[in-house]
């Protein structure tokens, strides 16, 4: 473990989200000396501190020791296809957010922020009056177009079916893809259903891989009212007994650092 490489690494991933030394010191409740004596490479974390390190940079543990930043200066594009079971619409309801807020939610998860957004008319033009261009979540929204192909953008990931995903290490399992193994995937559940996500790379690949997601990531297609209904009352059931709030677009820019506020 080099300690210049893990400092370059925290700050590149500290100012990626837009924290300032202080304020990622206050999260971990140490001093902003010592997260600056860390990207100077003059000190490491203590193991106490990894866990939180990783969750308040959207990384895993082993990439911040491994300190491979060239890994994280990657972009990735999204592509949100609106297609819905029939009765169910970009604005329907999952307990208490629209649908679409979901689906957007797992690219911000994933810390990709350029996304086009496609599909029926009446669903194209609803998201674009709550939404307009993104701008008020820190993300870019494009209507009825995928952007033009960019040698510098690495991949696409590709929402193409409503589904439903929750964990703790969802994040994790998405960054994952992004920055491993130069490979394209669709990913299902671990019991083998798929959840209408794909990751391309952007090099031909004649196939995509499939991928499970682990176990500890709760994951299901909705494709009836039936699990429409269920994933609404997991929805419910996890804001209520745990405090967090599922799909919740101004809540996430905010932790990610694309706004400077969640209201």
């Amino acid at each position: 473990m080099e300690a210049l490489k893990v400092g370059r690494s925290i700050a590149f991933l500290r100012k990626r989200y837009r924290m300032t030394q202080r304020a990622l010191a206050d999260c971990l409740h140490i001093s902003d000396k010592a997260v600056s004596k860390w990207e100077r490479g003059l000190a490491i974390p203590d193991v106490s501190l990894l866990g939180k390190l990783s969750v308040l940079l959207d990384t895993d543990i082993e990439s911040i020791l491994e300190g491979n930043i060239a890994s994280f200066d990657v972009r990735w594009d999204g592509v949100l296809e609106m297609n819905y079971p029939q009765g169910i619409s970009a604005s329907t309801l999952l307990y208490d957010k629209p649908a679409v807020y979901l689906q957007l939610s797992y690219f911000m998860l994933a810390g990709i922020t350029d996304i086009s957004v496609l599909g029926k008319d009446s669903d194209v033009e609803w998201v674009k009056a709550q939404l307009a261009d993104g701008g008020s979540l820190g993300i870019s929204l494009r209507y009825g177009e995928e952007r033009e192909s960019d040698e510098h953008i690495a991949g696409t990931m590709r929402i193409r079916e409503l589904s439903f995903l929750y964990g703790k290490d969802l994040t994790k399992s998405f960054r994952r893809i992004l920055y491993g193994v130069p490979q394209s995937y669709t990913l299902e559940n671990y019991q083998g259903a798929a959840l209408g996500i794909q990751f391309d790379r952007a090099q031909p690949i004649h196939k995509r891989t499939t991928l499970k997601l682990e176990r500890g990531i709760l994951a299901f297609p909705i494709a009836s009212h039936q699990e429409l209904h269920t994933a609404s009352s997991l929805i419910h059931l996890i804001q209520e007994s745990m405090n967090e709030h599922i799909g919740s677009l101004s809540e996430i820019a905010y932790h990610r650092g694309l706004i400077r506020d969640s209201k």
